[in-house]
């Protein structure tokens, strides 16, 4: 018997400020593509990341992601303006990153231990950067979602969320949760 779970309690770790909004998806809607992870070796943290390829793990991701029975966009959306662009860029994936994270652990609370998010962007953690050896987060490091092969515009359409770019005015990353 598959586990269901009222998404609706993860808002209870999302900071209102933040402007999250969750979006219930199915997970035969997600789109994948080879030419979003050809994107990635034009990425300036192709093979710097931890958690950005060419050193994420090679498994079949669409597969993988099937295996789960429930799944969510984590949109969040920041206003920005030419002042303070690269400030907003590196707190909204942070802001993310930990809102994620906080759900997992309320889906672990509730008996979903492989719960599992993929962040906007590249990881953010570190503010000086990656680990030389390794990451210096391994139990909060998460993967984009880019980086799975999910052409993430086309996916989160079907979710009723529009992104568009260049960003004008607000800048918005789209996470994934599944469980």
């Amino acid at each position: 018997m598959t586990q269901q779970f009222d998404w609706r309690e993860l808002y209870s770790a999302v900071d209102q400020e933040d402007n999250i909004r969750l979006y219930p998806m199915r997970l035969e809607d997600l789109v994948f593509e080879e030419r979003v992870k050809m994107n990635c070796f034009y990425c300036k943290n192709y093979n710097f990341s931890w958690r950005c390829p060419p050193k994420t793990p090679q498994v079949d991701y669409k597969k993988m992601m099937l295996e789960y029975n429930q799944g969510l966009f984590v949109k969040l959306e920041m206003p920005f303006d030419d002042n303070n662009y690269q400030e907003i860029r590196a707190r909204s994936t942070n802001n993310l990153h930990k809102a994620l994270l906080r759900m997992e652990k309320i889906l672990w609370e509730h008996d979903f231990p492989l719960a599992i998010s993929f962040i906007g962007g590249s990881c953010k953690l570190c503010k000086n950067g990656c680990g030389k050896e390794r990451c210096n987060n391994p139990y909060a490091a998460r993967m984009p979602v880019e980086a799975t092969g999910i052409n993430v515009v086309k996916s989160v359409e079907k979710c009723g969320i529009h992104l568009s770019f260049p960003p004008r005015g607000s800048l918005t990353r789209v996470g994934l949760l599944l469980w």
